[in-house]
């Protein structure tokens, strides 16, 4: 076959690769014959799926019968990069380090951290940040891939006004429209904020301050006084801010939680200030008043027991030294205020705003811009919730017919409870008295023992 028609047939071979049209002429055509299958090769593809696309667009080349092999593997190579460049990209959202402010109203929660089966403010969090695209199925299931901390792990029944979360988020927009659409209404977040790839909302808070909201009858005198038509006067309001006052400086408060030991250094806790924090007020038939305390951290159940501590001074229950004794390393009885009126309101974080709040690229953790709506939250779905059960339930009345039950403190010379009390004269009736003397009724109510079985013991740094 003649020379020209060797090279129609191959051009007419859409299949033919360059190394066979090169082998089939005598070298010092190769060059033609490469353009011409090049070219063909090109228009070819063109028409074929996007996976089969080239870059070529058939430019004339100078190869040999050698080289031509390589040159279609590069070419081949070249148009797969290509085709990869030209292929449409998932579009990857950015995860970063953020701090989450949230109120919510603990009254009908098992406390702030996950608990599964019970509903906690945390389990509904999650529901919501997953719901709206902030973090993935993954990291409700290990917390720990995505860092997440919080500030304060707060009981059952206890509420915050200024609680703060730390983790790893994915930056979609109008996130916190999106997260509360997903919430129940006594739980609300007002603001996520960048924050350094090292911030913990639990490790880098400074101070912590809490209040609790009880009917003022709780400072009466006495039990028979305790009803919800009585008014405090000036004076019980003075005795008890003497009394909180005690608590201010560093102690060692082994006895006002579970688990801990008196030599244990994490017992020892920085109060900065403890009293009432404004004069009562008076919802439906029931006076209520306001106590604050602020401080470094807080243990597990400590402020409820402080408080319940006061409240038997001023019932007459115990001696006001037992407030001093109780930081002594002897156990004591110390009764725990019921949860309903617990509330965080505030948790610092000034080392870090110290640091980092004006660097220009992060913002100090004060939260000035929503003090308008938290306040509303606060006034709405916290304070009114802790008044209506309280005068729904009577809560606090019922626990206070329990403070005789205690036992206090177990130290000699001092006052003990009304149960060594009964013991004590039994005792007497029988070394002067002939007759059998019965044996005093046991309590139902343990003496010293409070927490409930199995309860492990805390190790974060602040879990009223």
């Amino acid at each position: 076959m003649e020379p020209e028609a060797k090279r129609a047939k191959l051009a007419d071979d859409d299949s033919s690769p360059v190394c066979v049209a090169a082998a089939a002429l005598p070298s010092g055509e190769c060059s033609t014959a490469a353009s011409d299958v090049d070219t063909r090769h090109s228009i070819a593809a063109s028409s074929s799926p996007p996976s089969d696309l080239t870059c070529s667009t058939g430019a004339a080349t100078t190869t040999t019968a050698e080289d031509a092999p390589a040159a279609v593997a590069a070419a081949s190579t070249e148009c797969a990069d290509n085709a990869a460049e030209a292929a449409p990209k998932s579009e990857k959202v950015q995860r970063r380090k953020v701090a989450l402010l949230l109120s919510y109203c603990g009254a009908h929660y098992m406390g702030m951290q996950r608990n599964a089966p019970y509903t906690t403010i945390e389990s509904e969090l999650f529901k919501g940040l997953l719901a709206a695209g902030c973090i993935d199925p993954e990291d409700v299931e290990d917390t720990g891939r995505m860092r997440f901390q919080r500030a304060s792990r707060t009981d059952k029944g206890v509420s915050a006004v200024h609680q703060v979360v730390s983790f790893k988020c994915r930056m979609v927009e109008n996130a916190i429209e999106k997260v509360n659409g997903y919430l129940p209404k006594d739980i609300k977040t007002f603001a996520i904020v960048r924050v350094t790839s090292g911030f913990s909302s639990y490790t880098q808070s400074t101070g912590r301050a809490y209040e609790y909201v009880m009917p003022t009858f709780a400072l009466a005198p006495s039990l028979s006084k305790s009803v919800s038509s009585y008014r405090v006067d000036a004076d019980r309001i003075v005795l008890v801010n003497r009394l909180l006052e005690i608590y201010i400086g560093t102690h060692n408060f082994h006895n006002f939680t579970s688990g801990r030991q008196f030599k244990d250094q994490s017992c020892r806790r920085v109060m900065r200030s403890f009293g009432v924090k404004e004069v009562p007020f008076v919802e439906g038939n029931m006076e209520f008043i306001i106590l604050r305390v602020v401080g470094q951290s807080f243990m597990l159940h400590q402020i409820r027991k402080m408080i319940g501590l006061v409240l038997a001074v001023m019932k007459g229950c115990c001696d006001e030294s037992c407030i001093q004794e109780s930081w002594k390393e002897a156990r004591m009885d110390i009764p725990k205020a019921p949860g309903l009126g617990l509330l965080l309101d505030v948790v610092q974080f000034h080392g870090y705003d110290r640091r980092y709040g004006n660097d220009g690229i992060h913002k100090p953790l004060v939260w000035t811009e929503y003090q308008t709506e938290i306040q509303e939250f606060k006034r709405e779905h916290i304070i009114s919730t802790i008044v209506e059960e309280e005068q729904k339930t009577n809560g606090m009345m019922k626990w206070l017919h329990t403070l005789p039950k205690h036992e206090y403190n177990k130290f000699t010379g001092h006052k003990v409870g009304p149960r060594e009390e009964q013991a004590a004269a039994a005792a007497a009736a029988a070394a002067t008295d002939t007759t059998d003397v019965p044996a005093p009724v046991a309590d139902e109510t343990p003496a010293v023992v409070e927490e409930a079985a199995g309860t492990s013991s805390p190790t974060a740094a602040d879990e009223n």
